[in-house]
Protein backbone atom coordinates (compact mmCIF):
# COMPACT_ATOMS: atom_id res chain seq x y z
CA UNK A 1 0.00 0.00 0.00
CA UNK A 2 1.00 3.30 -0.75
CA UNK A 3 1.50 5.97 1.61
CA UNK A 4 -1.53 8.13 1.94
CA UNK A 5 -1.58 12.03 1.87
CA UNK A 6 -3.92 15.18 2.40
CA UNK A 7 -3.04 18.67 1.29
CA UNK A 8 -5.40 19.87 3.83
CA UNK A 9 -4.39 18.58 6.99
CA UNK A 10 -1.32 17.82 8.66
CA UNK A 11 -2.21 14.77 9.39
CA UNK A 12 -0.80 12.15 7.58
CA UNK A 13 -2.29 8.44 6.62
CA UNK A 14 0.41 5.79 7.68
CA UNK A 15 1.60 3.54 4.91
CA UNK A 16 1.51 -0.25 5.56
CA UNK A 17 3.96 -2.88 5.66
CA UNK A 18 4.92 -4.59 3.08
CA UNK A 19 3.87 -8.60 2.78
CA UNK A 20 7.52 -9.60 3.86
CA UNK A 21 7.68 -7.44 7.16
CA UNK A 22 4.06 -8.82 7.81
CA UNK A 23 5.10 -12.56 7.40
CA UNK A 24 7.99 -11.62 9.18
CA UNK A 25 5.70 -10.48 12.44
CA UNK A 26 3.71 -13.52 11.71
CA UNK A 27 6.48 -16.25 12.10
CA UNK A 28 7.84 -14.58 14.57
CA UNK A 29 4.84 -14.51 16.77
CA UNK A 30 4.28 -18.01 15.74
CA UNK A 31 7.80 -19.65 16.49
CA UNK A 32 7.78 -17.48 19.90
CA UNK A 33 4.26 -18.94 20.66
CA UNK A 34 5.42 -22.29 20.00
CA UNK A 35 8.98 -22.09 21.87
CA UNK A 36 7.22 -20.91 25.14
CA UNK A 37 5.09 -24.02 24.56
CA UNK A 38 7.59 -26.65 24.28
CA UNK A 39 8.99 -25.39 27.39
CA UNK A 40 7.30 -28.31 28.82
CA UNK A 41 9.41 -31.14 27.13
CA UNK A 42 12.63 -29.15 26.94
CA UNK A 43 12.93 -28.60 30.58
CA UNK A 44 11.55 -32.31 31.42
CA UNK A 45 14.80 -33.14 29.77
CA UNK A 46 16.87 -30.18 30.36
CA UNK A 47 16.95 -27.85 33.12
CA UNK A 48 19.08 -25.85 30.77
CA UNK A 49 17.59 -25.91 27.78
CA UNK A 50 14.24 -25.13 29.03
CA UNK A 51 15.30 -21.76 30.14
CA UNK A 52 17.30 -21.46 26.87
CA UNK A 53 13.64 -21.90 25.08
CA UNK A 54 12.11 -19.45 27.32
CA UNK A 55 14.47 -16.64 26.63
CA UNK A 56 13.91 -17.35 22.89
CA UNK A 57 10.47 -17.26 22.97
CA UNK A 58 9.72 -14.16 25.48
CA UNK A 59 12.53 -12.34 23.39
CA UNK A 60 10.48 -13.02 20.24
CA UNK A 61 7.38 -12.32 22.25
CA UNK A 62 8.43 -8.99 22.89
CA UNK A 63 9.86 -7.91 19.63
CA UNK A 64 6.07 -9.55 18.29
CA UNK A 65 3.92 -7.36 20.53
CA UNK A 66 6.22 -4.29 20.49
CA UNK A 67 5.41 -4.33 16.85
CA UNK A 68 1.59 -4.98 17.09
CA UNK A 69 1.79 -2.27 19.99
CA UNK A 70 2.85 -0.21 17.25
CA UNK A 71 0.59 -0.88 14.46
CA UNK A 72 -2.65 -0.89 17.27
CA UNK A 73 -1.32 2.59 18.17
CA UNK A 74 -1.17 3.39 14.32
CA UNK A 75 -4.81 2.58 13.66
CA UNK A 76 -5.67 4.15 16.79
CA UNK A 77 -4.31 7.51 15.58
CA UNK A 78 -5.76 7.76 12.30
CA UNK A 79 -9.39 6.82 13.94
CA UNK A 80 -9.14 9.72 16.37
CA UNK A 81 -6.86 12.16 14.42
CA UNK A 82 -9.51 12.44 12.17
CA UNK A 83 -12.60 11.73 14.14
CA UNK A 84 -13.66 9.12 12.41
CA UNK A 85 -15.97 7.12 15.05
CA UNK A 86 -18.00 10.48 15.47
CA UNK A 87 -18.06 11.04 11.90
CA UNK A 88 -19.76 7.97 11.09
CA UNK A 89 -21.79 7.81 13.85
CA UNK A 90 -23.02 11.45 12.86
CA UNK A 91 -23.51 10.14 9.43
CA UNK A 92 -21.16 13.27 8.32
CA UNK A 93 -19.57 13.86 4.73
CA UNK A 94 -16.35 12.12 4.62
CA UNK A 95 -13.31 13.88 2.86
CA UNK A 96 -10.86 12.22 0.93
CA UNK A 97 -8.68 12.04 3.34
CA UNK A 98 -10.95 10.48 5.77
CA UNK A 99 -11.29 7.68 2.66
CA UNK A 100 -7.85 7.24 2.90
CA UNK A 101 -7.95 6.72 6.31
CA UNK A 102 -10.64 4.30 6.58
CA UNK A 103 -8.80 2.68 3.33
CA UNK A 104 -5.86 2.82 5.48
CA UNK A 105 -7.26 0.33 8.42
CA UNK A 106 -9.83 -1.63 6.31
CA UNK A 107 -6.62 -3.04 4.22
CA UNK A 108 -5.03 -3.45 7.79
CA UNK A 109 -7.31 -5.19 8.85
CA UNK A 110 -7.63 -7.63 5.91
CA UNK A 111 -3.81 -8.22 5.68
CA UNK A 112 -3.16 -8.82 9.12
CA UNK A 113 -2.25 -12.55 9.92
CA UNK A 114 -3.17 -12.47 13.89
CA UNK A 115 -5.62 -14.18 13.39
CA UNK A 116 -4.39 -17.20 12.55
CA UNK A 117 -1.74 -16.42 15.05
CA UNK A 118 -4.57 -16.41 17.75
CA UNK A 119 -5.54 -19.49 16.47
CA UNK A 120 -2.44 -21.36 16.62
CA UNK A 121 -1.78 -20.00 20.05
CA UNK A 122 -4.66 -21.22 21.11
CA UNK A 123 -4.19 -24.89 19.63
CA UNK A 124 -0.70 -25.29 20.73
CA UNK A 125 -1.72 -24.08 24.27
CA UNK A 126 -4.30 -26.36 24.46
CA UNK A 127 -1.65 -29.14 23.34
CA UNK A 128 0.90 -27.81 25.44
CA UNK A 129 -1.80 -28.32 28.78
CA UNK A 130 -2.71 -32.20 27.42
CA UNK A 131 1.03 -33.13 27.12
CA UNK A 132 1.82 -31.11 30.81
CA UNK A 133 -1.20 -33.51 32.65
CA UNK A 134 -0.27 -36.29 30.39
CA UNK A 135 3.35 -36.05 31.68
CA UNK A 136 2.67 -35.03 35.00
CA UNK A 137 0.13 -38.47 35.50
CA UNK A 138 2.64 -40.34 34.03
CA UNK A 139 0.44 -41.45 30.89
CA UNK A 140 2.95 -40.67 28.87
CA UNK A 141 6.75 -41.09 29.70
CA UNK A 142 9.43 -39.51 27.10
Amino acid sequence: MTELKSESSKFEIPHGYGMPVINLYFWLGLISAVLLRSIIIADYYSVFWGKAIWYLGITGYLWFFAHRYRVARRRFAVIRDLNLLEKIRTRQKLSCQDFEGLEYLLWSLSVSKERANYYVIFLFSIIAIVLSLSLDLGIIKL
